[in-house]
């Protein structure tokens, strides 16, 4: 990961890796086959740490709320590391040059991530316990509500002082504006009227 943030990705090299890892090529290599490998295997660890949070949807079925409010701690604790947001840095600055490096970060990261509480949503939505139209869009709106200004912030290196704080006020206004949406006490809304086309 260092390499990568220090260099970009185009300037990474498995020498590089080698050198400050203190491997052997021929153990980078049979491990992740070459940088695309090894920058896939970062992607992956990460959104795995944000995974685990999840828990079963089978078993997370008493207190919806309080599961959303665990997944997005976990998120906003991976996310928010200095070098997670240095990822997302790097997509952005070389993700145009190299299409294939945002494609594995989107399929391995957040993809997963989305498509894991879209699943759960689904399941919660079938028990009765909440109410919704569209699980995959909203997870992704639940994401993107968490982290926010603040994500885009730390991305371009503001950070407020008191960073623990804020990121809890981003949570807790995140998971009660999203669950007054889907809970099944929420009232009907009216559906959206048609976008014109031109």
């Amino acid at each position: 990961m260092e390499v990568f943030l220090e260099n970009g990705y185009g300037g990474a090299t498995i020498d590089l890796v080698v050198e400050r890892a203190g491997a052997s090529k021929a153990t980078v290599y049979s491990f992740f086959g070459g940088k695309n490998g090894l920058f896939a295997a970062i992607v992956e660890e990460r959104a795995e740490r944000i995974l685990s949070a999840f828990g079963d949807p089978e078993v997370v079925h008493t207190d919806v709320r309080h599961a959303l409010a665990h997944i997005a701690q976990r998120y906003m604790e991976v996310a928010m590391a200095p070098d997670a947001v240095g990822l997302w840095r790097l997509i952005i600055a070389e993700g145009t040059r190299f299409p294939e490096l945002a494609t594995t970060f989107y399929q391995l990261g957040p993809d997963r991530t989305y498509a894991h509480l879209a699943g759960m949503l689904s399941v919660w939505r079938e028990r009765g316990l909440i109410r919704l139209d569209d699980p995959e869009r909203a997870a992704v709106q639940f994401f993107d509500s968490v982290g926010g200004d603040l994500h885009r912030r730390a991305m371009a290196g503001i950070t407020p002082k008191d960073l623990r704080d804020a990121i809890q006020r981003s949570i807790d206004h995140a998971v009660q504006m999203f669950w007054y949406g889907i809970r099944v006490d929420a009232p009907r809304r009216a559906p959206l009227a048609t976008v014109p086309r031109f």
